[in-house]
């Protein structure tokens, strides 16, 4: 098995940090050249040390969760049982009350008979009043609802507008990425022209009354844009 041929500048300057990987996470430096020289022994050892870092990865969120969900409904359902019995104490405190207040209720209606008659004149004053008012709420409501309704609607019609340009976005920034990971693992081998790129929104097509252009703008003027 041949030495590396590429030098190592690094190891040397960080001998502290060196060593704590083989405490920290199972493995060392000289597992990695090892492997790079093709130890079948050191590429074992680096790919199950990866394989389980990966199932974690993907277990751990989940198990978790699964844990914080236990732990929540445990919590959610002896505080809803605390609930139950304290309502039913109130409840049945409620109950008494009530009971009680119907004797009250039967002994007040003589007397709310008499003051009926008192109070109906007042009552007709402040009912005109409640409904001057009521007409002038019910109005600016109205025309708030509708101005608030126009300024949704037209928010909304500039966010679909907008989708192909946010869509190219997000699409130049994946066809970048892919192709610094391209050129990351093929080098002078890498063939950037097979990598596919959407065009959402064409570039010699954004000043024209044509394609998706074209569609947008006759659909914004249907709608008054």
């Amino acid at each position: 098995m041949s030495q590396s041929k590429i030098k190592n500048h690094v190891t040397k300057k960080a001998r502290r940090i060196s060593g704590i990987l083989k405490g920290k996470y199972g493995f060392s430096l000289d597992t990695v050249d090892k492997a790079l020289q093709g130890d079948r022994t050191a590429l074992k050892t680096l790919g199950e040390s990866a394989r389980q870092g990966q199932q974690i990865l993907e277990l751990m969120p989940l198990l978790k969760d699964a844990c914080l969900t236990i732990q929540k409904g445990t919590e959610e359902y002896n505080k809803s049982i605390a609930d139950i019995l304290e309502g039913g104490a109130t409840s049945a405190i409620n109950i008494d009350k009530a009971r009680m207040k119907a004797i009250l209720a039967n002994q007040k209606y003589g007397h709310q008979r008499k003051e009926l008659a008192a109070e109906f004149a007042t009552a007709k004053t402040a009912e005109t009043t409640r409904h001057d008012y009521a007409i002038n709420y019910i109005q600016l409501k109205a025309y708030i609802d509708q101005y608030l309704q126009t300024t949704d609607n037209n928010a909304k019609l500039l966010e679909q507008t907008n989708r192909p340009e946010f869509k190219q976005l997000d699409e130049d920034n994946r066809y970048n990425s892919a192709v610094a990971k391209h050129l990351i693992q093929h080098g002078d081998n890498a063939r950037i022209d097979l990598i596919p790129k959407r065009d959402y929104v064409p570039q010699d097509n954004q000043n024209k009354d044509t394609g998706i252009w074209g569609a947008i703008n006759k659909f914004r003027a249907a709608l008054g844009f």
